[in-house]
């Protein structure tokens, strides 16, 4: 007949097997916490690069509407000083050519 195992030998296979699964854990818990940490430090770049994204926004939109700001501004003071050397030039023209008939007339 068979042999049957004693109490002890099976206590002794469920300790081995019990302390296995407590180093499999503590393993895992090991891996978790490192993991962890790895997110928090991914997590802290991110919230850095997000406020640097929002400042270079920010940044962005400021130029962004003083520069076409200027650009009309000057846009428009071309366009006067345009309008000036138009008007110059339309009043010399006029003095040339009536200065010009005077002359052809008084001959």
């Amino acid at each position: 007949m068979s042999q049957v195992p004693s109490n002890q030998t099976q206590l002794d296979r469920i300790e081995a097997g019990v302390a296995e699964l407590n180093k499999q854990v503590a393993q895992m818990q090991e891996r978790q916490n490192s993991q962890g940490a790895k997110i928090e430090a991914h997590e802290s770049h991110l919230s850095d690069h997000s406020q640097r994204l929002r400042d270079v926004e920010l940044r962005h939109a400021v130029a962004e509407a003083t520069g076409s700001h200027k650009h009309r501004q000057l846009s428009g003071r071309w366009a006067a000083l345009g309008a000036i050397g138009m008007l110059l030039l339309g009043a010399a023209l006029t003095g040339l050519s009536k200065l010009g008939a005077a002359l052809i007339g008084g001959y």
